[in-house]
């Protein structure tokens, strides 16, 4: 097979894949009949590494949690096909839910790379799609689960968050440090540690599509509470809370949110904070503490969309409520 042992790279767009003319007009390259414009953008000997699959340019803001789905899939088909490797090209502006999503369900040894580039198509685009596709390559990364490939550096998708949509360094890794770094001068990719993953589900799941997130604010949510409750148009699957620090919400949450339990729908509380965990110290109507003892489930250190990718595939999987709630754990 001519793709055996190579790269896929995944065309689903984004920046990266974006030229900006003189006048400052913009336009994708690559796409139908212009794959040699995008594998222009790889030096001659990473080009022969690659083969290029064209899934979508248009912004992962148009996208559902179902599409996330289909391009994993989409991704882990080029592997069972005898792909080496899987590198993606996608919009900024959602890739850290997009990677973490991706990082459940992808139970393959061989890597799954998103080039988190925050370059319009040119030289440094060039260097970040090199780089996405050593990583791609090397050993190093096999086994690690989603990884985003970023400045000089390999991450592992649960650790990475954008806390900036207009800087190079527009990611951050949070929890921990780099997976694999490549060094100066000649490029060499070497390993710093291996990814602590929890259970990966089967990637055949197919996510629940009604899961919200509403986040707490000083005196705000009552009425997007109390329209979810009385919306007769669409069944509410799961709702995230993005709570005020350790996981506390205002009290007036607090009825409807028991009227949304008494209808079996799930929730889990996470926080709002950028690097937040829930806390159960103090107790007070609306605190962490009395949430939990509600039936509200934790998020632990899990970001809002986070949770709310982990709870879509969980209530997907059918997990039992036991279950669920240690799956939002990480267990």
């Amino acid at each position: 097979m001519p793709k055996r042992d190579k790269i896929a790279l995944v065309n689903a767009g984004g920046q990266i894949l974006i030229k900006r003319a003189p006048n400052g007009e913009t336009a994708f390259i690559g796409g139908e009949g212009k794959d040699e414009e995008v594998l222009a953008l790889l030096p001659d000997d990473v080009r022969e590494k690659v083969f290029l699959i064209n899934w979508s340019s248009q912004p992962l803001s148009h996208a559902t949690l179902r599409m996330c789905s289909d391009l994993v899939q989409l991704a882990g088909a080029q592997v069972a096909d005898g792909a080496a490797g899987v590198v993606v090209t996608a919009e900024t502006s959602t890739l850290d839910e997009l990677s973490y999503f991706a990082d459940l369900v992808w139970s393959y040894p061989q890597p799954l790379v998103f080039a988190a580039s925050m370059n319009y198509a040119g030289p440094a685009t060039s260097v970040d799609l090199t780089r996405a596709v050593q990583a791609a390559v090397s050993r190093s990364c096999w086994g690690q689960g989603a990884l985003l490939c970023f400045n000089d550096g390999v991450y592992t998708a649960s650790d990475v968050a954008q806390i900036s949509n207009c800087r190079r360094g527009g990611f951050r890794s949070l929890k921990a440090g780099p997976l694999a770094e490549f060094l100066e001068p000649n490029g060499e990719l070497v390993q710093r540690r291996s990814a602590r993953r929890g259970k990966v589900m089967d990637i055949s799941i197919q996510p629940a599509s009604r899961v919200e997130i509403i986040e707490a604010c000083v005196g705000g949510g009552d009425l997007i509470l109390g329209a979810l409750i009385e919306s007769k148009g669409a069944e509410l699957n799961g709702l995230v809370l993005s709570a005020f620090g350790g996981g506390d919400v205002p009290p007036s949450w607090v009825p409807f949110l028991r009227k949304l339990l008494r209808d079996d729908v799930p929730i889990v509380a996470s926080s709002r904070c950028t690097a937040g965990r829930i806390q159960e110290e103090r107790d007070f109507e609306g605190s962490a503490k009395r949430l939990l003892e509600m039936g509200i489930m934790s998020g632990g250190a899990l970001s809002p969309v986070q949770a709310r990718a982990r709870l879509a595939i969980g209530i997907g999987a059918k997990l039992s409520k036991q279950d669920l709630k240690d799956y939002m754990l990480g267990s």
